[in-house]
């Protein structure tokens, strides 16, 4: 079987979710069938050839495949130019759409306008998450029987418990001090609002309780509050294991990938029960409801035993459920099933 795999992320660009994905997925489809011929088209570095259309025009009109699987949803607008024999595209969320602030230039706004038609051409489309998939249905009335979810998985070689001492240590954290870890960008549906409301509302129970905030985007201010950018990926484990709670407050996800990753390090896990993060998380985390009205109390309280008490929760055993080796398998079983439909 020829595959090609055409990523919207470029072979150099820093590591992001999207990126994971399309860098784990290709490598363990790889290893578990490498008599399969599989390609990638990867984005360029280069500005003027950078775009996912001229990515298409330049490479991709030059091979041929059985398959071929876009991997994130604004590359489908291509069939417009030439569809592939095969085509399965994989959705990872609709913000763009939800929250249309987020489209912040010309050429982004063109492929999210072209995006929900283009959706309609694919033989199959993947989602990863029942959220996204409903959302697609309710949105656009989709074909429930068109989509699959595949989740997203983490990588246990690398993210699992280790001392939480030593790793304080690492990056220079005092071991008497209670840290809470968030991951996130600072776009608003991740909703650092309330992050920052919740902090403070800690903070007086706590003193010196430390917020960490990893992420792209304007800085959080606030008291107690330290803000570390972006960390390499090959430190997030460790500091993972350096925090005692992770705070995830975002109303709108595709999947909630550093709650996974955070689990998978028995970190304990407060979130929102929103979108798809209950599916993540199942009963080994607090949610937290964001439609009630004292739902910042509900936060601040959950947090405040389990920096008394610690947590009960077993991360780890859920964060087994998820790994990239059952995303590329669950992936090329749906590729079978769109050969066999030739």
């Amino acid at each position: 079987m020829k595959v090609i795999h055409w990523n919207i992320s470029k072979k150099n660009q820093p590591i992001s979710g999207v990126k994971r994905y399309e860098d784990e997925l290709s490598q363990k489809i790889h290893d578990l069938y490498p008599s399969d011929d599989l390609r990638r088209i990867q984005r360029s570095d280069n500005k003027i050839l950078g775009s996912a259309f001229l990515s298409w025009i330049y490479r991709y009109t030059q091979k041929d495949a059985d398959i071929v699987h876009a991997t994130f949803q604004t590359i489908a607008p291509v069939v417009y130019f030439r569809r592939p024999t095969k085509f399965i595209i994989t959705v990872l969320d609709l913000t763009p759409i939800i929250y249309p602030e987020t489209q912040n230039d010309i050429s982004t706004k063109i492929q999210w306008m072209l995006t929900p038609r283009a959706l309609k051409f694919p033989d199959r489309i993947i989602t990863i998450s029942e959220f996204t998939k409903n959302e697609l249905i309710r949105l656009w009335n989709f074909d429930e029987k068109k989509i699959k979810v595949v989740y997203l998985g983490v990588d246990h070689s690398r993210y699992y418990p280790m001392d939480k001492v030593s790793c304080k240590g690492k990056f220079g954290l005092n071991p008497n001090e209670k840290h809470i870890l968030v991951v996130a960008s600072n776009l608003p549906h991740k909703r650092m609002d309330i992050t920052k409301k919740v902090f403070e509302q800690v903070k007086h129970e706590y003193p010196d309780i430390k917020l960490l905030k990893v992420g792209y985007g304007d800085i959080l201010q606030g008291d107690g509050i330290v803000n570390l950018g972006w960390v390499k990926e090959e430190d997030m484990p460790s500091l993972y294991n350096a925090a005692d709670l992770f705070l995830h407050t975002a109303e709108y996800e595709g999947f909630g990938l550093p709650v996974l990753e955070a689990m998978a390090c028995d970190l304990p896990v407060v979130v929102s029960k929103s979108a798809s993060l209950p599916e993540i998380v199942g009963d080994c985390g607090e949610l937290v409801d964001l439609s009630v009205s004292d739902y910042l109390e509900n936060f601040v309280s959950v947090i405040v035993q389990i920096v008394k008490e610690g947590s009960t929760k077993n991360g780890p055993e859920q964060a087994n459920l998820f790994t990239w080796e059952k995303t590329a398998r669950e992936t090329y079983r749906l590729y079978e099933e769109v050969m066999e439909q030739m």
